[in-house]
């Protein structure tokens, strides 16, 4: 193992108040350091479950876990870099070590490169495919072992509504400057990735969607976006925390409403 990725369980001071009813089930969340990562972790911490917060810069996701830890919640952290596989396999085998399983994954970390004045380049388009499609694929694959354990696996892949094909088809005249080439077809293949691995992680009950948060005011949405963090969150959230049986395998959701791939 790399120094430096072994993750951490955050110390709880004494006398803080563990009142948050636990659910034995344990989430991992990339990109959890910050924005829509970070507030997925602390809705689902909150409602019992044991998060674990992947993050590339450790010392921010320590930073995190310890603080919802003062609250009550069981957090963890770990550095993960999702294009790096030696902490990929650092990060699984310590799940393992720990856990035994997990229920929860949420595919979150991404990067959107081409919305300043250099646009799109080959290596920017090249970079962005690893970070938004491989990596969820690697990470997802890496994990299917430990998710299969689970009496209720679940994989939220975090898309986006620049990834919908039918939408861009639709919508080019109002919003066509939105759909730039490399962000908007990673997400466009990580939609059909949704897609496959719902398929294809069913004979191991690994329940797979794909969930968009809406334009939300985080380092890539802007303090132009109208919705606030805590609200692009709630879709993804929604979807982990959804009863089994309304689980909606395959979809594209925003809120609750199904989306056009």
């Amino acid at each position: 193992m790399r120094a430096g990725t072994t993750p951490r369980r955050c110390a709880v001071d004494n006398g803080v108040d563990m009142s948050i009813t636990k659910n034995n089930r344990v989430a991992l969340i990339t990109g959890a350091n910050k924005g829509l990562g970070k507030e997925i972790a602390w809705q689902l911490g909150r409602q019992g479950y044991t998060v674990v917060l992947a993050a590339r810069d450790e010392a921010s996701g320590r930073a995190v876990a310890d603080a919802m830890v003062k609250e009550g919640v069981d957090a963890h952290a770990v550095r993960l870099e999702v294009t790096d596989m030696d902490q990929l396999a650092s990060t699984v085998a310590w799940l393992d070590k720990t856990f035994g399983r997990l229920d929860v994954l949420v595919n979150n970390a991404g990067v959107a490169l081409e919305w300043d004045a250099k646009g799109t380049t080959v290596e920017r388009f090249r970079k962005t495919l690893d970070v938004n499609l491989v990596a969820p694929w690697a990470v997802t694959q890496a994990l299917v072992p430990l998710l299969a354990k689970s009496s209720d696996a679940r994989v939220i892949n975090h898309t986006s509504v620049l990834g919908s094909i039918a939408t861009c088809d639709a919508a080019w005249e109002q919003m066509g400057g939105y759909f730039s080439p490399a962000y908007s077809t990673s997400k466009a293949g990580l939609n059909m990735l949704t897609m496959i691995q719902s398929h294809a992680l069913a004979d191991k009950k690994i329940a797979v969607a794909a969930a968009h948060p809406g334009w939300v005011k985080t380092d890539l949405g802007s303090e132009a976006a109208p919705m606030e963090v805590a609200d692009g969150a709630k879709t993804v959230v929604g979807l982990v925390t959804i009863a089994r049986e309304k689980f909606p395998h395959g979809q594209f959701q925003h809120l609750g409403d199904k989306l056009p791939y």
